[in-house]
């Protein structure tokens, strides 16, 4: 089928007819402004190599909150530096994603230094309910306190590939937890060996789902797309900057620099 071109006001709602005229997995060629206005989006059928994007919003969190038993927590893993924290803090206050769900925080990086104090602050200015885990019965503990959310946010401790017994140490954490879906935070700019290595080391973690970070620092960067098309893992956000919640997108989103 030859690619399509398709007319729109906004971008959110061009993409959305593109999906739902070309598939899930529908390719986008071109996107640009309209010399009449809006934007023209230029997009095919998917090959099937594609990355797997889901909607920013999970589905399950569709059902009434009254007929759910207890909370959807959501995982962020990945190396130190990766921006897991401030993913997390964005999720949390994006209208898109959580933005009507009573959400709680859970801190278990606990080594490195401020980790900490950058929940907290994240936490209070948010006004979300924030609990700090050293171990397993703590955190049966923090679990038990926000058992009136709808929806808890994990922040992990980036550990050192090279000692696989903190990873280990994590995955018994998370057990307790037994989070509906952990993603990996993989930053811009990772050449394709070193990416698979990481999420081969995370993959102990039980990872669901990649998040490519930092893109604003690398705009073209292709490789979290490819290795999640690879891997089958699919992608919900992007994230383009330290703006809280601004600066995170849904995964098949064009980057500002991909829009002439």
């Amino acid at each position: 089928m030859p690619p399509e071109v398709l007319y729109g006001t906004d971008i959110p709602t061009l993409l959305a007819r593109a999906r739902t005229r070309l598939g899930d997995d529908a390719r986008m060629i071109a996107l640009r402004r309209a010399p009449v206005g809006g934007y023209e989006l230029v997009a095919e059928e998917g090959r099937g190599d594609r990355a797997i994007l889901e909607p920013m919003r999970p589905a399950a969190l569709e059902r009434d909150r009254r007929e759910r038993k207890e909370p959807y927590v959501v995982a962020s893993v990945g190396p130190t530096g990766s921006g897991k924290t401030t993913t997390l803090a964005k999720l949390a206050n994006h209208e898109q994603v959580f933005g009507a769900d009573r959400v709680g925080l859970v801190c278990l990086d606990i080594y490195r230094v401020g980790a900490i104090e950058q929940s907290r602050a994240y936490a209070e200015l948010s006004r979300l309910p924030l609990e700090v885990a050293y171990d397993a019965r703590e955190l049966t503990r923090a679990r038990h306190k926000l058992r009136d959310r709808d929806v808890i946010l994990v922040d992990t401790a980036g550990r050192a590939p090279s000692r696989p017994g903190d990873l280990r140490e994590m995955k018994a954490l998370l057990d307790v937890l037994a989070p509906a879906e952990v993603h990996l935070t993989l930053p811009a700019g990772l050449d394709p060996r070193r990416a698979r290595a990481v999420l081969a080391q995370h993959r102990v973690l039980g990872v669901t789902h990649l998040v490519g970070t930092k893109l604003d620092e690398f705009p073209k960067d292709t490789v979290i797309r490819a290795l999640a098309a690879e891997t089958g893992l699919p992608m919900r956000w992007i994230t383009t900057g330290q703006e809280v919640p601004a600066d995170l997108s849904w995964a098949g989103a064009p980057l500002p620099q991909e829009i002439a």
